[in-house]
Formats: C-alpha cells, sequence, structure tokens
C-alpha cells in the first residue's frame, strides 16, 4: 500500500506541479528589496575603503577572489534571488523556471518603470532626452538578443534561455537606472 501511495502521489505531482507563481507578487518585491537593504547595509558597514580594481591581485584566481570577497556588497548579487528559491522550491522543468524567472523579472521591471519615471521627471531636458534614448536603445538590444535563443536553439531550452534572458537584462538594467537615482 505504501508503494501505491508514493506513486499515486509522484503522479499528482507530475500532473499537477507545485505552482511556481506566488498568490501575492508584493512577496517578491519585498525578496529583492530586503536583498538589496542587506547589501547597503552590508556596504555602510564597511565603510571607507580602496576601490577593489586597486587592491585585488593581477590573475585570473586574483579577479575571481575578488568577485567572491566584493559579492555582498554588489547590488547584483541580488539578481536571482525570487527566481533561484522558486526553482529550488517548485522544480527545476522548463515550464517552472520560465515561471519561476517570470516572477522575479516582474519585480525588477516594476523596479526598472519606476526608475526610470523618476530620473525624467527629475532631469534636466537634454539628460532626460538622453535617458529616452538609452532606454529606447536598450529595449531594442533586449528584445533583439532574448528573442535570439529560440531562433538559435529551436528546443525546449530555448523557452527558459529566453525568459532568462528577459529577467537579467531587465534586472541589470533596473540597478543601472536606480544607481543613477
Amino acid at each position: 500500500m505504501p508503494r501505491l501511495m508514493a506513486a499515486l502521489l509522484t503522479t499528482v505531482g507530475i500532473l499537477f506541479p507545485v505552482p511556481a507563481m506566488p498568490l501575492d507578487p508584493s512577496a517578491d518585491a519585498a525578496q529583492v528589496e530586503a536583498c538589496l537593504k542587506l547589501v547597503a547595509d552590508n556596504d555602510a558597514a564597511r565603510g571607507p575603503h580602496e576601490e577593489e580594481l586597486l587592491t585585488e591581485k593581477t590573475s585570473p584566481a586574483g579577479r575571481l577572489a575578488s568577485a567572491a570577497a566584493t559579492a555582498p556588497f554588489e547590488s547584483a548579487s541580488c539578481v536571482g534571488v525570487v527566481a533561484n528559491a522558486c526553482i529550488q522550491k517548485a522544480g527545476g522543468s522548463n515550464g517552472t523556471r520560465i515561471e519561476c524567472y517570470e516572477r522575479e523579472r516582474a519585480v525588477w521591471d516594476a523596479r526598472l518603470n519606476q526608475a526610470y519615471k523618476r530620473l525624467r521627471r527629475e532631469s534636466e531636458p537634454d539628460v532626460r532626452e538622453s535617458y529616452q534614448k538609452v532606454q529606447r536603445a536598450w529595449m531594442a538590444y533586449r528584445d533583439a538578443r532574448c528573442n535570439h535563443p529560440p531562433i538559435e536553439f529551436k528546443g525546449s531550452m530555448a523557452g527558459p534561455m529566453q525568459a532568462w534572458c528577459l529577467f537579467h537584462l531587465t534586472a541589470d538594467q533596473a540597478l543601472w537606472l536606480e544607481g543613477r537615482l
């Protein structure tokens, strides 16, 4: 009987996987915000310091050691805080990966739009025009780059690769814009 029950539960889990979408999307935004606050707190606690570029050992191993040492102080280290936890919790199927990447992309997209609107509102006309050009060029780049995996791979991995690309590029652009505030 226990084997039958295990087989039944496994079948149900395959047919009806745990949904990756949160019941409350604000929980995802809170996770990103908490990570970014931790980065800011880490940086504040570190205090004044020399630029890593001037202090790291000049070798491939030195570069990697410096990257590992500075990760707690880098906002980019927060990219993946929602998606990685989501994939680990719900499983690593292609559909799950796409849903999890989309969940986090939505958080970064909201942050990007908020930062962009604020920058345009608070900037001088020439700077505002430049932000608009940059954003339009970035959108064209994002679309071209993230539409490439389905063209090249044409298989089941194309969807997750495209979703990962959209989420990562959106996060990077959001962090860049937020860094200008």
